[in-house]
């Protein structure tokens, strides 16, 4: 999956729509995501996937970064 593509769909369900997304962005840490969107995230990433995640993948730290989600989950396709 291309990163842009990435960044605009959590840019889409970020609250605050002027927020500076990049690769390396914290997602939870600089309150870009918060537990409501997370789940929002999930589902566009299992759609991409074509299948769901596992209660192994489903950790905080897999979803830290749009790098960190690209490294787990996209990297394997």
């Amino acid at each position: 999956m291309p990163q842009e593509q990435l960044l605009k769909f959590i840019k889409n369900i970020c609250k605050d729509k002027k927020v500076a997304i990049k690769p390396e962005t914290l997602l939870f840490k600089e309150k870009v995501l918060d537990s409501m969107n997370i789940l929002d995230l999930m589902g566009y990433i299992e759609k991409q996937l074509g299948r769901r995640l596992t209660d192994e993948e489903i950790i905080a730290s897999n979803f830290e970064s749009v790098r960190k989600i690209e490294e787990i989950f996209f990297k394997k396709i």
